[in-house]
Formats: C-alpha cells, sequence, structure tokens
C-alpha cells in the first residue's frame, strides 16, 4: 500500500480546509485497458466490477453514449480517456453503487462543435474519489455535467471536476445535487479555467446540497481561473436542510418521517436520473434504490 495525492485542486487554498488533495492508501494495480468502438447512435453499456482503463476515440460527426456501471464488492481504480472528435455528440454515465470504495479518473478531450454530455452518479457506500478532466480544445465545444450523490451512514466522497476552456466560444455547464445524511463526508471541487486563446467561452456551475445528518460534513469549493479577457464565468451553491412546513404537510397525508425523508432525499437527484435516458440504466437503479 501507498499513500499518494489524489484529485489535487488545481491553485490550492488554506491548508487548513483540507480540500487541496484526497490522501489515500491505495495498493498499485496493473488494470488491463478495454478498447470502446464507438458506432454511430450505438449505446455500449459496461458491467465494471475489477479495475479497469477505457479508451474510446468518437469518430467525427457521430453520437453515441457509454455507460459504466461500478459494481464492486472489493476496491477498485476506473480510468479512461476519450477523444470526441468534430461535429459529435457524445454522452458518458458514470454510475457508482458498490459497497467497494472506487478511486475514478477519466480525460476526456473535445474537438471542434463537439458535444459531451457527462452523467455521475454516486449512490455506494464507503469511500469514492472520482477527479474528471475535460479539457474543451475545439472551436465551439460544449460540455454539460450532471452530478448527483445518495450518502449515508460513514460514505466518504471526493469529486473533482475540472472543465478546461481551451478553444474559442467554447461552453461548460456544471449541475450537482445530492444528498448527505448520518455522519457522511463530502468535498466538491469544480473548477472551470479558461485558458489563453478561448475568447468568447462561457461557463457555469451550481451545486445544490440537501443536509439532513447533524453531523454530516459538506465542503463545497467552486473555482473559477482566468487566462482570457472576452469570457463568462459564474458559480453558486445552495445548502440547507429539510423545510419544516414541508416535512408537516408530508407527515399530515399519513407518511412516516423516515418515508418522508427517503422521498424526498430521491426527488433530490431524479432530476439527474432522468438526464441518463437509457431504459435499461434507469430501471436497474430503480430496483436497487428501493
Amino acid at each position: 500500500m501507498e499513500n499518494i495525492k489524489l484529485n489535487t485542486l488545481p491553485v490550492p487554498t488554506f491548508r487548513w480546509l483540507g480540500v487541496n488533495f484526497a490522501d489515500k492508501a491505495v495498493q498499485h494495480i496493473d488494470a488491463p485497458s478495454a478498447e470502446i468502438d464507438f458506432s454511430d447512435g450505438e449505446t455500449v453499456r459496461i458491467d465494471v466490477r475489477d479495475s479497469t482503463h477505457i479508451n474510446a476515440d468518437v469518430p467525427d460527426n457521430s453520437t453515441g453514449t457509454l455507460i459504466l456501471y461500478c459494481d464492486a464488492d472489493s476496491e477498485i481504480r476506473l480510468s479512461g480517456s476519450i477523444n470526441v472528435g468534430a461535429y459529435s455528440d457524445v454522452k458518458i454515465v458514470q454510475i457508482f453503487n458498490g459497497a467497494a470504495s472506487t478511486v475514478g479518473g477519466l480525460r476526456i478531450k473535445a474537438a471542434d462543435g463537439a458535444s459531451v454530455r457527462l452523467v455521475q452518479l454516486f449512490i455506494g457506500g464507503g469511500q469514492n474519489i472520482s477527479e474528471t478532466d475535460v479539457t474543451l480544445s475545439g472551436y465551439k465545444s460544449k460540455l454539460v455535467t450532471d452530478i448527483g450523490y445518495l450518502l449515508s451512514d460513514n460514505d466518504k466522497l471526493d469529486i473533482n471536476l475540472i472543465a478546461r476552456h481551451a478553444g474559442k466560444k467554447t461552453q461548460s455547464e456544471i449541475n450537482v445535487k445530492g444528498v448527505m445524511n448520518d455522519e457522511s463526508e463530502k468535498t466538491f471541487k469544480g473548477t472551470i479555467d479558461f485558458l489563453c486563446g478561448s475568447s468568447g467561452a462561457k461557463g457555469a456551475e451550481k451545486e445544490d446540497v440537501m443536509l439532513l445528518g447533524d453531523k454530516v460534513q459538506n465542503k463545497t469549493v467552486p473555482l473559477i481561473l482566468c487566462a482570457e479577457e472576452d469570457v463568462e464565468g459564474e458559480h453558486g451553491a445552495s445548502v440547507g436542510r429539510i423545510d419544516d412546513e414541508l416535512m408537516f404537510y408530508m407527515l399530515s397525508r399519513g407518511l412516516d418521517e423516515q418515508t418522508a425523508i427517503d422521498l424526498l432525499a430521491r426527488s433530490k437527484i431524479s432530476s439527474v436520473i432522468s438526464k441518463i435516458d437509457d431504459e435499461q440504466t434507469v430501471k436497474r437503479l430503480d430496483s436497487e434504490l428501493l
């Protein structure tokens, strides 16, 4: 086992905040590589139960969906490199639903006019670390990200998402919704990085967190870096607890408190689940979230 630093923040902040990196003891694993061939309009579904490295090249002017469903019993590492060709439209779905801890690292590069839709859902236990680095290198390339999480017990989650704007008139949109209960801990680091040459680029990020437990530890770290003048960036966060009037209304309709909490928690990430837009995967999630 070796202690390494993961999910490093592009520009470090005060050390005492504990968000500059995730320190984790990991075992060196030679993960086998899997080559993904995208056929136009195809949905590729992969169950990930062992450490894996994904390689994929999306051809120009094509569409496709890649669904990576992580459901492992022991700790795994999932990494990947995806190149999205010019004027292609690809959706990448990552679902983490195992009892074991997962270390994820995904690199995505988008060419001219490419559109990348990223959906990530964290509903398993253990300690999950996820880093996604997206480079919008092409003219008018676009990233739309939807992230959802349901944390309970002693779950720990560290997410590091970096949207690098390198091309002109590129766009990024990052939406995060989550629920934290019991003694769970979560850090979300969302970075929009406007590089030199990204004039006309726009980026926005927002996180909405529902706190159900009195002992949860939530850290939200929005970051905008700018090396170009003609750009637009915005970020925001909303963190709160269940509205007392809403809870009273649900209890007055005959629901017990735990059922009401479960319904509210599920509704918080339902919009993220709907973004998956794959009936087979959504049915699988529905059966496991009951």
